[in-house]
């Protein structure tokens, strides 16, 4: 049964500015909407300015800039044209209107790589949810408490020249942010214009949680790396990330999901395919960090790769490792190497640089390897419970030394 909602639209903020600006897209404060119907429950959502389909950046920036702390910022549904930089504004929130999303797109005034909004400042507070953005990147640096959800970014251009040593690729980029949510978000890479989805650096507790990377057949799927984290207190949950699988370019491939230097980490209950079994691939990559929890995955095409690096002085050991009930499907080989199921290697003999408690219990591995190689310290990887237990496995290739029972 229908429900009819009343949704009312108020604001109380006047400007001192010309009658041909001064009430853009502002709500007067009598003004009552249209009786909305919805087969759902959720409650009426009001708002305090709105962006109306046609309007011009300029126009945009003005609404922008006249939203205080608290104010929502509605967008209806229309292709935007983005020039410069987005005027964000602690405490405020933008969002899509209707259920068609709006289009921010930069396609065709930055035509030779993404147009960025680099936010440093005034960017606390905030919620960007349901809109989509073409060729645009969000840069965040030093945020706090700020969600971007249910949006899309797509259309990214890949800078003329670069590789996947250019970390500038991201549509999203965090550094230094502090409780940072991006959920339920899609992101979206084609071809000739491979990139990343997410790199965090230097943050603290940020979740990545119910986002899609890539798709079915493989076109929006040309990712280097869906996330890399660089960071302490990162949950990746419940994401579909998805490569296309039969491109072949190492140049800009560079993992799936790919973490270091980090600490407190938890990757779970995602789904994840299409990176190779080679030293640019791996579903999971995980080296010189503490604490991380690897678990309910599943993975297909390749697995985990674990590494220590000695270039890496700052964070010179793996250390608190737990990978378990994850579900690993390559492709049937009798490759005895460390990509093709779960595989630990240290690059270094330099004592100040080792691994320390690592558990791999409970992992489903059909026809994949495990295998840890050495250089390795056993006594310390075998430290406060580590070793290799209860994996249901093809091959197994342990050092001697290492704790393991029960694997099939």
């Amino acid at each position: 049964m229908k429900k009819y909602l009343l949704i009312i639209l108020s604001s109380f903020f006047l400007f001192s500015c010309t009658e041909s600006t001064s009430n853009v897209g502002k709500i007067n404060e009598n003004e009552i909407a249209e009786i909305v119907s919805s087969d759902d429950t959720k409650d009426a959502i009001t708002y305090d300015f709105l962006i109306t389909n046609g309007m011009t950046f300029l126009e945009i920036n003005t609404i922008l800039n006249s939203a205080l702390s608290g104010d929502r910022v509605a967008v209806e549904a229309g292709t935007y044209n983005i020039t410069g930089e987005l005027a964000i504004k602690d405490g405020i929130s933008i969002y899509g209107k209707s259920e068609i999303r709006p289009v921010f797109t930069a396609i065709e005034s930055s035509s030779t790589e993404m147009l960025e909004q680099y936010w440093s400042s005034n960017n606390s507070d905030i919620e960007i949810y349901g809109i989509e953005f073409k060729n645009i990147r969000l840069n965040l640096r030093y945020a706090s408490n700020t969600t971007i959800k249910s949006c899309v970014f797509d259309y990214g251009k890949r800078k003329l020249g670069t590789n996947k040593s250019f970390t500038q690729d991201a549509y999203i980029q965090l550094f230094e942010t502090n409780n940072i949510l991006l959920s339920e978000n899609t992101f979206k890479r084609r071809q000739g214009n491979s990139g990343r989805g997410v790199y965090i650096v230097d943050c603290e507790n940020t979740e990545i949680l119910n986002n899609t990377f890539g798709n079915d057949n493989g076109d929006e799927g040309y990712f280097v790396c869906s996330i890399n984290d660089n960071s302490d207190g990162t949950v990746i949950k419940e994401n579909i990330i998805k490569r296309n699988e039969s491109w072949v370019n190492l140049n800009e491939t560079d993992h799936g999901i790919y973490v270091h230097s980090f600490n407190n980490v938890t990757i779970e209950n995602n789904t994840i395919s299409g990176w190779p079994t080679n030293s640019s691939g791996g579903s999971i990559k995980l080296r010189n960090g503490e604490n991380a929890t690897i678990r309910n995955n599943t993975m297909s095409t390749s697995g985990i790769l674990m590494y220590v690096y000695g270039n890496t002085p700052d964070h010179p050991i793996l250390k608190n490792v737990v990978i378990i009930n994850n579900n690993i499907n390559v492709a049937i080989t009798t490759t005895d190497d460390i990509y093709h199921g779960i595989g630990y290697w240290r690059d270094t003999l330099e004592e100040e640089f080792y691994e320390e408690s690592i558990n791999i219990t409970e992992n489903v591995l059909p026809n994949g390897n495990i295998k840890i190689s050495n250089p390795i310290n056993v006594a310390s990887f075998n430290k406060n419970g580590g070793g290799v237990f209860k994996n249901d496995i093809k091959v197994i290739n342990l050092v001697s030394g290492i704790n393991n029972s029960g694997n099939d």
